[in-house]
């Protein structure tokens, strides 16, 4: 694996508005959803570098998200929200 750029991760607890930042995350799920994860997240990747999003929400592009149960995903461009 390639050596990583600086990144950190903020979660919310169910039933919470307010954002923390995490040392790690688990993701329990099937193989097919941890790679359907992994395609977002590419994809999220490839809309910020190429028509500079800020961020990209999962719940935005799954076409059965459910609150009740998906937990929502967002991908934050570095770049544009320290320069902001």
């Amino acid at each position: 694996m390639p050596t990583l750029k600086r990144f950190s991760v903020q979660g919310t607890a169910v039933g919470s508005e307010q954002s923390i930042q995490l040392d790690e995350i688990s993701i329990l799920a099937e193989p097919d959803t941890l790679r359907a994860l992994g395609e977002f997240l590419i994809n999220a990747a490839n809309e910020m570098a190429l028509n500079g999003r800020e961020h990209v929400h999962l719940q935005e592009v799954i076409e059965d998200f459910s609150h009740e149960r998906h937990v929502d995903f967002i991908a934050l461009n570095r770049a544009l929200i320290l320069s902001a």
